[in-house]
């Protein structure tokens, strides 16, 4: 007899903490779930950490994230109205249209908010990822198509911006329990066709700025170098008068010391007079003999012989 309750023990305490086990279950920081019976939610959704209660065999979890998850579509080509060239710059609208495809690479971060409606709409994250490519690449495409490849790279916060707006209002509408947060672009290329197309004409609009820059450059230059000769030019007469009434003033000066020389003793003066203009009436290549036979008569110099006694 007490073999055969022993025997009771030990099957009915570990069918007891299999039952204990399975009428609780966990919700942790980063999770949240809803409560099924038979398949079909029920209750209201569980967001909170902690112990929550359940119907053993009847009543199962299924749980989902609460962090902020990860969309990172592929690279979608889109049509737009081409680079901006310099009409459209200043205003002027061309005539001509041009449509040039590039390529968006962009991602988003987006949560589930409301996991009951999430899994009876969605049901899971990948279905979820799925749904977020075509809501996400269509408004994009819609913001981005009617404006120029310019304004999309200088303008990609606003366009941006505008396209999560889009969403967010287009996900108010279906319903699903999802929130997407924001929306960036990683990459915008050129399709491979038309690269070399649009590189020769970023270069050229390039040269001609450069152009622009150089005319300017040399006008500045010119404009620069005739202050300087006209500086220059001043400088150099108002030096040049300077220097004429010095000269001016020092030759009077001169004369007037030649004059009174000449008041003093005009006989020395004229011998000077001599002494200094007779090398250049010479000359360097001429020889000159001077002879003592009727020295001290000689009248070479120009002088009276009484001069030289």
């Amino acid at each position: 007899m007490k073999n055969y309750f022993r025997y009771i023990k030990i099957g009915i305490i570990p069918f007891l903490l299999f039952i204990l086990m399975n009428s609780f279950y966990i919700i942790n920081e980063y999770e949240q779930g809803i409560l099924l019976q038979f398949g079909k939610p029920i209750g209201k959704s569980q967001t909170d950490a902690g112990i929550y209660f359940k119907t053993p065999f009847i009543q199962n979890v299924v749980k989902f994230e609460k962090r902020i998850l990860e969309w990172d579509g592929a690279a979608t080509e889109i049509p737009t109205k081409g680079m901006k060239g310099k009409d459209q710059v200043s205003g002027i609208q061309s005539n001509k249209q041009e449509t040039t495809n590039i390529f968006i690479d962009t991602f988003a971060r987006w949560r589930i908010v409301d996991p009951l409606k999430f899994y009876t709409r969605v049901n899971n994250e990948r279905s979820a990822q799925s749904r977020l490519d075509g809501i996400i690449d269509g408004k994009i495409r819609d913001k981005i198509a009617p404006k120029y490849i310019n304004d999309v790279v200088k303008n990609s916060d606003s366009i941006m911006l505008e396209a999560l707006n889009a969403v967010s209002q287009e996900l108010i509408n279906l319903d699903i329990g999802i929130e997407v947060l924001d929306i960036e672009i990683k990459r915008v290329t050129f399709n491979d066709q038309i690269m070399p197309q649009v590189f020769d004409r970023m270069a050229s609009e390039q040269e001609a700025e450069a152009a622009k820059f150089e005319g300017q450059g040399k006008a500045k230059r010119s404009e620069i170098l005739g202050i300087i000769n006209r500086d220059v030019d001043k400088i150099i007469s108002t030096a040049n008068k300077e220097a004429r009434i010095i000269e001016g003033i020092a030759d009077s000066t001169s004369a007037a010391l030649y004059a009174q020389t000449y008041d003093v003793d005009p006989e020395f003066y004229e011998l000077w007079k001599t002494f200094d203009i007779l090398p250049s009436a010479i000359g360097t290549k001429s020889t000159f003999w001077l002879s003592t036979q009727n020295y001290p008569n000689s009248n070479i110099f120009g002088t009276r012989p009484n001069v030289l006694k």
